[in-house]
This record gives structure tokens, C-alpha cells and sequence, in this order.
């Protein structure tokens, strides 16, 4: 029986490993590149929920697989100062969770001064911070009131790993919107082509999902487990 089982699973992974060829095919045609970035994002919510079936809340279980699977935590960890700074003008300026977070005001002027404004950080590699750091910088400049436990929960939703789930798996799975790449028209060819505008770039997020993918497979197989028996 447990022969059957292990080889089931082998089997269900190898028909992933040929979904995510499929995918990474269409990432690299200039044609169906956002289709690929559609597709990849989707990847990784259903890897998600099948790791993580009895969680309700989408976002945590597609956030969750991220961190644990993807080999790639100290990416998804760093908090981009950009998002920070711009989130006011952002249709997610009236969401109830994001203003929870205290001292907003004077967090942007300390940030600010260390390490420049929008204009300065934009192509800085200091746009991305460890969130251990900046807090830190904040109690050491003397933040009024400064929470820190306030500011660890509620400063994860200005992370790499945030900026994932809200701009890629929303933002594309919704409005067909893409705002980590810019696309540019060449008239010469006639196409469009499309620049990676953030840390969270194509090699990342195809890695994103291949590490995840062989990482739970391996463990699956490993324990001759479905991903929701973990």
C-alpha cells in the first residue's frame, strides 16, 4: 500500500514539474510574459493551499509557503522603503490594517533622513531594509513613543514577501495589472517588452516557485505524504 502511495505522489509532482516548464516557457516569450507571471503567481497559491489546507485566510497560506519553501527568505523578509513611503497615495491608504501601524509620520521623516527620499532610494539597493534594522534606527533616533512590537507585526506588510502576494498574486489575478514590471513599446520591432522594476524580479519569482515546488516534493516523497498530511 505504501508503494502505491510513493508512487502516486512521484507521480503528481512529475505532472507539476511539466505545469511549471509550461509556465516558464511562456515567461520567456516577450508575447505571453505576463501570462507566465499569471500563471507562476497562481502556482504558488495552489502549492499554498494544498500545503496548508485547513488555513482559511488565502494571504497567510500563500505567504506562509513562500517563507518556508522558496529558499529565498532573506528576500522575501526585507521591507521596501519605496512601498513605505508611497503607501498614503496608494489605494491601500485607507486600509484599517495598514494604518494600524504607530509613529507613521515620524518613521517616514527618520527613514527618510538615512537614507534619502522616494527619489534618492528609488534605484538605491537601501530601498530594501531588514526590518531588524530599521528598528533599530528608529528607537536609536529617539521615535516618541516608539513601539516595537507594534512596529514588527504591522511593518511585514511593507515586505518583499507582502509586496509578492498584494501586487503580483492580486493585482494580476484581478485587474491584469503588473506593477513590478514596466512595459516598453519598441516601434521598431512592433512588440512589447517588459523591465524588471523591483527585487522581486522574473529570476526571483520563477525561482520562487521552483524552489517551493521541489521543496515540497521532496518532502512528500520523503515522507510518502500528500503535501496536507505535513
Amino acid at each position: 500500500m505504501m508503494e502505491d502511495k510513493s508512487y502516486f505522489i512521484t507521480e503528481y509532482f512529475k505532472k507539476w514539474d511539466q505545469d511549471i516548464k509550461r509556465a516558464e516557457s511562456l515567461l520567456a516569450s516577450d508575447q505571453f510574459f505576463l501570462e507566465g507571471l499569471l500563471v507562476l503567481s497562481c502556482y504558488v497559491g495552489a502549492l499554498g493551499k494544498l500545503r496548508y489546507p485547513k488555513e482559511t485566510h488565502d494571504w497567510k497560506s500563500y505567504k506562509t509557503i513562500v517563507l518556508e519553501y522558496s529558499r529565498q527568505k532573506e528576500i522575501y523578509g526585507n521591507i521596501d522603503l519605496l512601498f513605505f513611503y508611497q503607501w498614503p497615495k496608494l489605494k491601500l491608504a485607507n486600509d484599517k490594517v495598514y494604518k494600524s501601524i504607530n509613529n507613521y509620520s515620524e518613521l517616514i521623516n527618520i527613514f527618510k533622513s538615512a537614507f534619502g527620499d522616494e527619489t534618492v532610494i528609488k534605484s538605491d539597493p537601501r530601498r530594501y531594509q531588514k526590518r531588524e534594522d530599521l528598528a533599530d534606527l528608529a528607537k536609536s533616533r529617539g521615535a516618541a513613543l516608539f513601539n516595537k512590537s507594534n512596529f514588527e507585526k504591522y511593518i511585514e506588510l511593507f515586505s518583499n514577501n507582502q509586496i509578492l502576494y498584494q501586487f503580483l498574486r492580486c493585482e494580476a489575478v484581478h485587474n491584469m495589472r503588473f506593477p513590478l514590471f514596466n512595459s516598453v513599446y519598441s516601434p521598431e520591432q512592433g512588440k512589447t517588452t517588459y523591465e524588471d522594476n523591483h527585487q522581486i524580479n522574473r529570476d526571483v519569482i520563477l525561482a520562487t516557485v521552483k524552489n517551493v515546488f521541489a521543496s515540497l516534493g521532496k518532502e512528500c516523497i520523503e515522507k510518502i505524504k500528500w503535501p496536507g498530511e505535513l
